[in-house]
């Protein structure tokens, strides 16, 4: 099912950014997002630990192997699958689009969501047809957006709803 937002219902839009993936959102509908989990499914490490690139600086391994020490130092190991949690308040019972504009190329699949409010519903669904309105809140249009999206929808107003999902940095 594609549900597409009105982009004259929007206004304006607000943007948040963690460990280079960029969220865009209409800021009266969506409103205090944070990122709890970033991890890198490569290295089963969080994004932002760097350590497992390191090699051997300052040890030895055994046997002798002196002189190896793996680094990143050119930039190439970038790009891997990530699994991410993300946690935000919805502000009304609305479809509600929330763009990643940068750090994201794509969106694999959803594992689960949360909300904690009794007997309610929560929808989340994603789709790569992400539309950035530039100063307006983002849409959802399968006709000509590019971008990564989950749409989130609720039965009612509601803070603290999490979604984890799989992406491609």
């Amino acid at each position: 099912m594609t549900v597409i937002v009105n982009p004259t219902d929007l206004t304006l839009a607000s943007d948040e950014a963690y460990n280079g993936v960029q969220f865009k959102h209409d800021d009266g509908d969506i409103t205090d997002v944070s990122v709890l989990l970033d991890l890198d499914m490569r290295t089963g490490t969080p994004i932002s630990e760097t350590g497992w690139l390191s090699g051997n600086t300052g040890g030895s391994y055994p046997g002798s192997l002196t002189g190896f020490q793996a680094s990143n130092s050119d930039g190439n190991a970038v790009g891997s699958m990530r699994m991410m949690t993300v946690q935000l308040d919805l502000e009304a019972a609305a479809v509600e689009p929330l763009i990643i504009t940068a750090g994201v190329s794509k969106i694999l699949a959803i594992l689960g969501t949360s909300m904690p409010l009794a007997d309610k519903t929560l929808s989340v669904s994603f789709t790569n047809t992400g539309l950035d309105n530039g100063a307006s809140a983002p849409t959802n249009d399968p006709s000509s957006g590019t971008l990564p999206c989950l749409l989130f929808h609720a039965e009612a107003a509601v803070d603290k709803v999490t979604v984890t999902f799989m992406c491609l940095g």
